[in-house]
């Protein structure tokens, strides 16, 4: 057994089109794709650790605009489209290098064999690696912004849910805003 086996680790690498199943409540991201993108070619925003509970959120720029935008979105212009990944119950976190809008792709590895559903994700690009199993993951914070606004973190942005548009009024709120960053 090389050094990189596990013995409680079962089967290969899942797909990219697998991690759909690990999707709780993401309703709002479902309905803006016909077919949801692979999580590969993500420009990684920022990584929040939450210190309550065994949490993850990576803020991603996905490479794919949704092909069932609202209306608002397409008659504003926007092609660029941002998201919240939650990964819950994080256990055997790694994590090596800054996340400076670097390009990741999100790598599913083989479920665990535990009495709960568990998976070996991987997230990784130049200089950067993230690692550690999950027990699901939620898609949240959706918005849009134009590419030909100057800096994508002062873009003027277009919010999924009413709430955020009315309370961030277009303006995507600073890493440090609790409230946004710390639930999806």
């Amino acid at each position: 057994m090389s050094g990189t086996e596990h013995p409680e680790r079962r089967g290969p690498p899942m797909s990219a089109d697998g991690w759909p199943e690990f999707l709780v409540h993401s309703e709002p991201f479902a309905a803006l794709y016909s077919e949801l993108p692979a999580l590969e070619g993500l420009v990684l925003r920022s990584v929040h650790l939450s210190p309550y509970g065994q949490a993850v959120t990576l803020r991603v720029e996905l490479p794919r605009f949704p092909d069932l935008a609202p209306p608002e979105w397409t008659e504003a212009g926007c092609d660029r489209f941002e998201a919240q990944i939650e990964f819950s119950a994080v256990e055997d976190l790694r994590m090596r290098g800054v996340p400076d809008s670097t390009v990741v792709g999100i790598e599913f590895g083989p479920r665990i064999q535990t009495p709960e559903r568990r998976i070996r994700l991987a997230v990784s690009g130049p200089e950067f690696s993230l690692d550690f199993t999950t027990h699901g993951l939620k898609v949240g914070r959706l918005n849009a912004y134009r590419s030909n606004d100057e800096d994508p973190y002062s873009a003027r942005r277009w919010f999924v849910s009413p709430l955020d548009q009315r309370r961030h009024q277009g303006v995507l709120p600073p890493t440090t805003a609790k409230v946004f960053y710390e639930r999806v």
